[in-house]
């Protein structure tokens, strides 16, 4: 079981990522999860970073032009004091496919961005190294599940505070399979299928081995749920026009993403091209990066 200190250093080195005002520098909204991988990096899944994008489009204020900034924000502790943090993400990519992936014709696009911050964060998770991952094995999931409202303070109809989502949540579970298959002994596994219940905002979620407090994956989607709204849970004029029930699918279910065989090398590959313009040569198809913003 991890130790409550690793809990804490877990949850200073993830973030919510979403849109920042860029005058006071307030949350406007966030989408969902990152982590920091060292330095002035994050990792999050791409499909985040495009979301911010679109909210920006579609949102802007065309009186004044005011545009929120993409940002990342998360709270930490400094004594028995809370201190909010929001960093600026300079510039965001989507990295090209993975090459030659097992059980797959040809490559595998597997969502996954990485940002470049305006200041350093001193916390950040290591990323455990490739090796054999054990079905059944505990791991745990930090993230921001609740997407655009964990940050937000709710009020009821009366004006009173509803609470609000300080820190991202910690959820355990268990490795309920691997991708391309169950058997990660000869082969390390780039797919990783979890039993932890997880939803919007979620994605970009680091999942954790509780022994070391090291990351050996991210989630990125779920097994969405499909549901179901009848007469019952539905206002009576709403019923009358559609003449039944709703259907749909909601995104809540069963957490999974790639592993640590996919997310090591994302350091230096991270490094090497916001500094040095050089473009990852290992594991991903040299296709070039895709330059989000």
């Amino acid at each position: 079981m991890m130790e409550a200190d690793k809990f804490n250093a877990v949850k200073d080195a993830t973030v919510a990522i979403g849109i920042a005002n860029k005058d006071t520098k307030d949350v406007i909204t966030s989408f969902g999860t990152g982590f920091f991988i060292g330095g002035e990096y994050i990792v999050s899944s791409a499909h985040i970073f495009s979301q911010c994008i679109k909210y920006n489009a579609q949102y802007k204020d065309k009186k004044n032009s005011m545009r929120g900034i993409y940002s990342a924000f998360n709270i930490t502790t400094k004594g028995d004091q809370l201190e909010f943090n929001t960093y600026h993400i300079i510039k965001a990519i989507r990295l090209p496919p993975v090459k030659e992936v097992r059980g797959f014709i040809g490559s595998l696009d597997l969502d996954i961005g990485i940002g470049k911050l305006n200041h350093h964060s001193d916390n950040f998770l290591h990323i455990k190294e490739p090796g054999e991952l054990k079905l059944y094995d505990e791991i745990v999931i930090c993230g921001y599940p609740s997407g655009r409202v964990s940050l937000v303070l709710y009020r009821n109809n009366h004006g009173d505070g509803m609470g609000i989502h300080l820190r991202p949540i910690i959820q355990f579970g268990r490795i309920a399979g691997l991708m391309p298959d169950d058997d990660s002994k000869s082969n390390n596994p780039w797919g990783i299928q979890t039993d932890i219940v997880a939803m919007g905002g979620s994605s970009g979620s680091p999942i954790i081995d509780p022994r070391s407090g090291e990351v050996v994956g991210m989630a990125q989607q779920v097994i969405a749920t499909m549901t179901t709204v009848g007469k019952d849970g539905m206002p009576s004029n709403l019923y009358e026009l559609t003449k039944g029930p709703l259907y749909g699918i909601a995104p809540i279910g069963l957490a999974y993403g790639v592993t640590n065989q996919i997310l090591s090398p994302l350091p230096n590959i991270s490094k090497n091209y916001f500094e040095k313009g050089h473009q990852p040569d290992y594991l991903f198809e040299n296709t070039g990066i895709i330059e989000l913003f």
